[in-house]
């Protein structure tokens, strides 16, 4: 596949968007890639995925992992045709993983009522855990779950992410990969949307269906010279602008 029938594929969806978003990162872009779009249409998420097949079934891949939940749809439709490809030449089955937040534990309420007061420099309050309720915190870092973990160990493995904006997710979910013991061949996303090389996310291999061109900013950066000065109002509906905004 290359990269005008990746970009076809996105916009016919209406999965290309331009305007003032906030991504996973806390960055402000005036593009924004709604994979969603794109990946719960199964005929797309499936050439899509296709594409990134083909980059890599040279590469005997026993394993893909994405991070969950967004690149859960991407990690099961490109082992499958990676799959697909290992079979016609008398190869493996495939299997497709995910990783996830690394999480917490940090109150469980089983009976009553708990309260728990917070404070940082910007604000600080208090919330109830009722019964059955509990709180977590959930990490930046990704870990193997459900016996993944073993499933890697000693393994080829192919990472696979929707879309590189500063390629900490992907970092994170390589990390992981090789934290549980698994060989990490490469990273195939569907959009570098932010000029990521190989050597950011710790891969000798990094393959883009396409590359998106767009203006990235810090939230400071953007308030000084990006969207946030133009006055252009943050989209709610995707990405992280709604969380953005109720921090303010």
């Amino acid at each position: 596949m290359n990269s005008s029938r990746a970009r076809q594929l996105l916009a016919e969806c209406g999965a290309i968007i331009e305007g003032h978003f906030v991504g996973t990162s806390g960055k402000h872009l005036s593009v924004y890639v709604a994979k969603d779009a794109a990946t719960k249409r199964s005929w797309v998420a499936s050439e899509l995925c296709s594409g990134i097949a083909e980059r890599f079934y040279e590469e005997d891949i026993d394993a893909v992992v994405a991070p969950a939940v967004g690149g859960v749809a991407l990690s099961q439709w490109t082992a499958h045709h990676l799959s697909g490809f290992c079979l016609k030449e008398g190869g493996r089955k495939v299997l497709a993983l995910y990783a996830e937040h690394e999480e917490e534990l940090i109150g469980q309420c089983d009976e009553g009522q708990m309260y728990f007061s917070y404070s940082s420099e910007v604000r600080q309050g208090g919330f109830t855990l009722t019964k059955g309720q509990s709180l977590v915190i959930k990490k930046p870092t990704f870990v193997l779950k459900r016996g993944f973990n073993v499933d890697v160990r000693g393994k080829q493995v192919l990472v696979v992410e929707d879309i590189l904006t500063t390629g900490g997710s992907a970092k994170n979910t390589v990390d992981a990969v090789r934290t549980a013991g698994g060989i990490v061949m490469g990273l195939g996303v569907l959009a570098n949307g932010g000029g990521v090389t190989a050597e950011d996310v710790g891969v000798e291999k990094l393959e883009a269906l396409m590359n998106v061109e767009r203006r990235i900013y810090t939230e400071d950066g953007c308030r000084q010279t990006g969207m946030c000065m133009e006055g252009i109002l943050i989209n709610t509906e995707f990405g992280h602008g709604a969380e953005f905004l109720a921090r303010k």
